[in-house]
């Protein structure tokens, strides 16, 4: 387990050093979380019924990225502005 933790790790430090701003706006958050969930289901849906689609280790690599993500949610919690959007709102 520690090595997966050291590899999810290692994973979170690349992301932020890529994209240093993680959003305050949760919303936004969870969208990159999602978009990352979504290309692991698509690596494992392209494995079960298009393997000649798949590259090896896509499915590791994207799993790895989710979790980074879930990760940096996480650690992201106290920073979160929990607040609606002007759109939101039907009085103004």
């Amino acid at each position: 387990m520690s090595r997966l933790t050291e590899e999810v790790e290692r994973e979170l430090e690349k992301a932020y050093k890529m994209f240093p701003k993680w959003p305050t706006d949760p919303l936004h958050a969870l969208a990159i979380l999602g978009e990352e969930y979504g290309e692991l289901v698509q690596a494992v849906l392209q494995e079960v019924y298009e393997p000649h689609k798949n590259t090896p280790g896509a499915i590791r690599k994207e799993a790895m990225q989710t979790a980074a993500m879930a990760l940096c949610f996480l650690q992201q919690l106290d920073t979160y502005e929990y607040k609606q959007c002007k759109q939101a709102n039907k009085h103004e």
